[in-house]
């Protein structure tokens, strides 16, 4: 007989509060009710009868599995190639050689993390952009970083293999020359992979993000719009001392609200753009 877990709506709120509490994520009732199939269908699959074990073994037991099933099973990761990809040229045409020529150093190297990346189209676009452009690769070192909190869209990332919904908003010419078609999906140049860098963690960790040194570029787009005000305020103060001196932060359109001017300049109006103070 197939084993049945029904959850209730406090037993949802306390997983909700649990979520809040170590990863900034607020999911209200109707959000929860949302993923509430997906949650129980952790329980079953690791035959875990009740919700209170469930919660002992998440709460006190810091199961690292459970944890991070339950993090996979709730975020969300709408993301596809050339999304809002006027950033990207702004990126590669202006913010970046203007990097470079304040730059003491002949071949400096450059930094850039975007967080979250999801299954990794984001990232991939930047570097696409860049090798398009053929300037700024030329004139720097560029490192590139992806950080997500989901294991599954880092292990995506670094297969590079995309539906046809991913890559429909690029044009045909970029299709072509970085993606092989395979079946019904299109494997991204394993040469791209080569030099894209992937890591799960968390923005909220202090260890992780210790570890991660200082980058000249963030692209955080369509992660703070879950987040409440104070969290927000925490993830722009992490941005802020993760950033160099004169460092640039691409945001979403619902991104930017409870930013400090004190702390970010506003610099491409209509974009989300900002640098560091």
């Amino acid at each position: 007989m197939n084993q049945k877990i029904e959850l209730k709506i406090d037993e949802l709120q306390k997983i909700a509060n649990f979520l809040h509490k170590n990863i900034g994520i607020c999911l209200e009732e109707e959000k929860l009710k949302r993923f509430k199939r997906k949650i129980e269908d952790i329980l079953i699959k690791n035959n875990i009868k009740t919700f209170n074990e469930f919660y002992h073994l998440i709460r006190f037991e810091k199961d690292e599995k459970l944890i991070q099933e339950l993090i996979n099973a709730i975020t969300i990761n709408e993301t596809y190639f050339w999304r809002e990809n006027e950033q990207f040229e702004i990126l590669t045409k202006e913010i970046l050689p203007q990097i470079v020529n304040n730059s003491k150093i002949k071949m400096p190297t450059i930094r850039i993390l975007v967080l979250p990346t999801s299954s990794g189209e984001e990232l991939y676009s930047i570097m696409i952009s860049l090798l398009e452009d053929n300037k700024v690769i030329n004139q720097a070192n560029i490192e590139l970083l992806g950080v997500d909190i989901d294991s599954s869209m880092i292990s995506k990332a670094k297969m590079g293999l995309y539906s046809k919904r991913s890559v429909e908003k690029l044009p045909l010419n970029l299709i072509n020359k970085y993606f092989t078609k395979i079946g019904n999906f299109y494997q991204i140049d394993k040469k791209l992979i080569k030099y894209a860098n992937f890591l799960q963690g968390n923005l909220f960790n202090e260890t992780f993000v210790s570890k991660l040194r200082e980058f000249d570029v963030i692209f955080s787009r369509n992660m703070l719009i879950y987040f409440d005000k104070n969290d927000k305020q925490k993830a722009f103060n992490i941005f802020y001392n993760l950033l160099k001196k004169d460092g640039y932060l691409f945001l979403g359109h619902a991104d930017g609200n409870f930013i400090s001017k004190e702390k970010f300049l506003h610099v491409k109006s209509g974009y989300h753009i900002f640098k560091k103070l």
